[in-house]
């Protein structure tokens, strides 16, 4: 199936947040996360959807849509400005977060090499998972989900015992998934986050028809990561919390 940008946004948005589209008797919403708007954009497409947390009458200007407003993906969009003023945010500056969003390309990159041995979660790994050292910024209960595989496929990257970098599943649908990624800081640099996110990207691909890369605007660690990937750029995501 080809994948407009609206497509693909609309996508995205359900894959994270969980999407009811928008009907004529209301707009877009999000059901999954605590927030109060969702805003995705690229330069062809763009989409609102709010949350649980914009409750009560809106004024119709609050989510109107602002097809006027070109695409700036560094600029928070005009669109959740408005929202937040219209929700009573006290500080807007502080309530709007985003970041880039990438597609992986049809044709997967392959995983770099790794200067340390990298694991998926096969009937092997998981065994294998089994008896690592759990990193310290995982809850048991979410480590446990993760190596079982309930939570979704990973790959990860070990230094002996000790996992250093991860790429897991923590958002999915039925047809997407999105990558999440850690590396822990005393490794970070050596390249071993392109490596476990192509290799979760070539495993999770059997079962899903697109694949999500998104971060925020500070975490140039990340971006990097779809760089070196070369990774598709699709747009901007941004919050209203």
């Amino acid at each position: 199936m080809e994948w407009d940008d609206a497509a693909l946004l609309a996508l995205e948005v359900d894959t994270i947040y969980g999407l009811v589209p928008a009907t004529a008797d209301g707009p877009a919403t999000v059901t999954n996360k605590p927030v109060k708007a969702v805003w995705a954009w690229s330069p062809r497409a763009r989409l609102l959807a709010l949350g649980p947390g914009a409750s009560g009458p809106l004024p119709p200007a609050a989510t109107a849509g602002n097809q006027a407003q070109p695409y700036a993906p560094e600029v928070a969009p005009l669109e959740l400005v408005r929202l937040a003023r219209a929700l009573g945010v006290a500080d807007p500056d502080a309530a709007i977060e985003g970041g880039p969003s990438f597609v992986f390309p049809r044709q997967l990159p392959a995983p770099p090499p790794a200067e340390l041995p990298v694991i998926v979660s096969d009937a092997d790994g998981r065994r294998a998972a089994a008896r690592l050292d759990r990193p310290g910024n995982w809850e048991p209960d979410e480590w446990a989900e993760l190596i079982s595989g309930a939570a979704g496929e990973w790959a990860m990257a070990l230094d002996g015992p000790a996992p250093v970098s991860i790429c897991h599943t923590p958002e999915a649908n039925a047809t997407a998934a999105e990558a999440g990624i850690w590396t822990r800081a005393d490794f970070r640099g050596r390249r071993l986050a392109p490596a476990v996110v192509a290799t979760w990207a070539h495993r999770i691909a059997r079962h899903k028809e697109v694949l999500f890369y998104s971060t925020t605007a500070g975490n140039h660690a990340s971006r990097s990561v779809a760089r070196a990937l070369g990774l598709t750029p699709l747009g901007w995501l941004w919050t209203l919390r």
